[in-house]
């Protein structure tokens, strides 16, 4: 009976239920605005919205397979698809808030070590900073744990460069293959002059951790010469307070 009324709920309108997803998506974005974070308020509200317009196209095809209803179907499933792309891009250009909690100065620092936060990046517009010297910028990403990076060289030779992330307590690596492979990219700079070398293709993700476990890594820049006979070395390094994924 339930199920049935359901179904007839979903079936009234061809375009109901893209109507729901859009009410949904907006409903869901708002919940985790004011819901504490977590990893489930980040990802189940975040996949309903979409869950619902896979629903909603999936009953636009059932619908065309009726002569009566194909046009409504056909209609049905390009507005379920429009919907998927509109939430789509209101929670990947406009995040309800940062699943990053600010830190406080709240880490074991045994050490006295001097730690940097990473910077934001919203709608793949990067937080501006001044850089004067050889450097490696840290930037949030997506989700807890998930990171772009620049990194800034003057005179350098053609080969490769990638990272090494280590607790900075432990001295543990962290995600050492995985990181190795996400983070590498290629670099040249002949010149004295400094150089921007970006991530905006590639992200990577440090596994150890949770959502808001904040601890202190050390993250390394290393270069593999595209000259077999000269060994990797490592160009930078620099401290910054990091979360799992």
């Amino acid at each position: 009976m339930i199920k049935e009324v359901v179904f007839r709920a979903l079936n009234w309108r061809w375009y109901f239920t893209s109507l729901l997803t859009l009410f949904i998506g907006i409903f869901c974005w708002v919940l985790i605005l004011i819901l504490p974070i977590s990893s489930f308020t980040w990802n189940f509200f975040s996949a309903l919205p979409f869950l619902v317009a896979g629903v909603s196209f999936i009953l636009g095809i059932s619908r065309m397979f009726k002569k009566e209803e194909f046009k409504n179907g056909l209609w049905q499933c390009l507005l379920s698809f429009i919907m998927f792309f509109i939430i789509g891009g209101l929670f990947a250009f406009y995040p309800p808030k940062s699943p990053y909690k600010p830190y406080h100065n709240d880490i074991k620092n045994p050490k006295n070590a001097k730690f940097s936060m990473p910077l934001k990046l919203f709608s793949d517009e990067k937080e501006l900073v001044e850089v004067t010297q050889p450097d490696i910028l840290i930037y949030d990403y997506l989700q807890p744990g998930t990171y772009k990076y620049d990194v800034f060289l003057n005179t350098i030779e053609k080969g490769k460069i990638y990272l090494r992330v280590y607790d900075f307590n432990t001295n543990r690596i962290l995600s050492e293959k995985e990181i190795r492979k996400q983070s590498m990219r290629e670099v040249f700079n002949p010149n004295d002059e400094l150089k921007e070398f970006s991530s905006d293709d590639k992200d990577f993700t440090v596994k150890e951790g949770d959502w808001g476990d904040y601890y202190g890594s050390r993250i390394e820049v290393w270069f593999q010469p595209d000259n077999s006979n000269t060994p990797e070395r490592k160009l930078l390094e620099k401290n910054y307070i990091i979360q799992g994924n």
